[in-house]
């Protein structure tokens, strides 16, 4: 028995680590995002329904987006492996699914710090 940590996991841990993966980093990013660009979640090009722009269920639905696109780049690693015959190494989806939720992010700061100011009072 080796010491080492294997090269390569098994699909079925690797699967599951990535749906945790995606989860955390996904509800992680708009936590962030609310915690750190108040009203950004406000403005109008983001609001679907006013009535619940502060709900949970509205986190929740931009949570299962950003899921939804990291997914995205997850299967095509994953179908890259499976045609090549390669295996994923184990923080390859870390990375990649770490990097998007940076260019989000960085994407909503940029869209925050364009926001217009509102008037005095």
């Amino acid at each position: 028995m080796s010491l080492r940590t294997p090269q390569y996991l098994p699909w079925r841990y690797m699967i599951p680590r990535d749906f945790v993966l995606s989860t955390v980093l996904a509800f992680g990013e708009r936590v962030v995002e609310r915690m750190f660009l108040p009203g950004l979640h406000r403005s109008t090009n983001r609001i679907v329904d006013p009535a619940r722009v502060d709900d949970l269920s509205a986190l929740v639905g931009d949570a299962v987006g950003l899921m939804i696109l990291i997914w995205m780049f997850f299967l095509g690693l994953y179908t890259i492996s499976i045609f090549t015959n390669r295996p994923i190494k184990p923080y390859a989806t870390t990375i990649v699914g770490a990097g998007l939720m940076i260019i989000v992010l960085v994407g909503s700061t940029a869209e925050w710090f364009a926001m217009p100011t509102p008037p005095p009072k």
